[in-house]
């Protein structure tokens, strides 16, 4: 089918120092893990992407291709460009803790650099994840997550400026964000769905860890959730693949004997 979705979906940052290619097709990749774009959709054409993006439909072409080589589109000669058949997001149950309390119970010795905090017009995208209008403004904080002096996660949280403007005032770059949340608001994680995602990392990404681009990474998406089913943040980090494993303990429900 063709997409319906508004011009304004399709945006990027050009005061980015991050390639606009990646950018495109980060926005793409939000799109589909957003339910907006699902497979058969086609894409709008090169020319319009270029408009709506304001860059030349060569930035385009190149991030179209890009997708394509990651099996996330479909192109078709004289036909057009389609979101292929997506791949089977598994359902996890990770423990709720933040990053400081998981690697101190690993017995490791975690700590923080802020990159970069500000306050941001979210995208629509932003909004329909924080679940609130996209006339409001949203807190972003992106920090580089050490454990025992080395690199490991470069992680981007995202909050409603209206409910947590007042975690602007304290110090995050070695502080846990949850436990700030709790203390200023009362407001704890009940729930979190984490999604998971093989990715390699662009040349802004690898300047933070110290390591060539291209190298393999894991893509970590976390909407946690308070006791009242709202949305407390929401986070992107990449994730070092050649330091760091996954790991997941799964059980069945009780056996109802009959």
């Amino acid at each position: 089918m063709i997409v319906a979705l508004s011009r304004h979906y399709f945006q990027i940052d050009n005061s980015k120092s991050i390639p606009l290619y990646i950018q495109i097709q980060e926005n793409i990749i939000e799109l589909i893990d957003l339910g907006m774009l699902n497979s058969g959709d086609v894409l709008p054409s090169e020319r319009d992407l270029s408009q709506y993006y304001g860059v030349n439909r060569m930035t385009v072409r190149q991030a179209i291709d890009g997708l394509v080589q990651r099996g996330l589109i479909i192109k078709q000669h004289g036909v057009g460009t389609f979101i292929s058949e997506q791949k089977p997001v598994q359902s996890f149950m990770p423990t709720v803790t933040g990053f400081s309390q998981r690697m101190r119970e690993a017995g490791m010795r975690p700590s923080s650099k802020l990159v970069e905090r500000k306050v941001i017009n979210p995208t629509p995208m932003l909004a329909h994840r924080l679940q609130m209008p996209p006339t409001e403004q949203v807190i972003m904080i992106q920090r580089l997550r050490y454990v025992n002096d080395e690199p490991l996660m470069l992680e981007t949280s995202y909050l409603s400026f209206e409910r947590f403007q007042r975690i602007l005032a304290h110090d995050i770059s070695d502080h846990s964000l949850y436990q700030i949340m709790k203390e200023e608001y009362g407001v704890q994680v009940a729930e979190a769905e984490h999604t998971f995602e093989p990715m390699l990392i662009n040349s802004a990404e690898a300047r933070h860890f110290d390591l060539p681009e291209g190298q393999p990474a894991m893509l970590v998406r976390v909407l946690a959730y308070g006791q009242d089913r709202r949305v407390m943040e929401f986070s992107k980090s990449v994730v070092r693949g050649d330091r760091c494993r996954y790991y997941f303990r799964v059980t069945t429900p009780t056996p109802i004997i009959i």
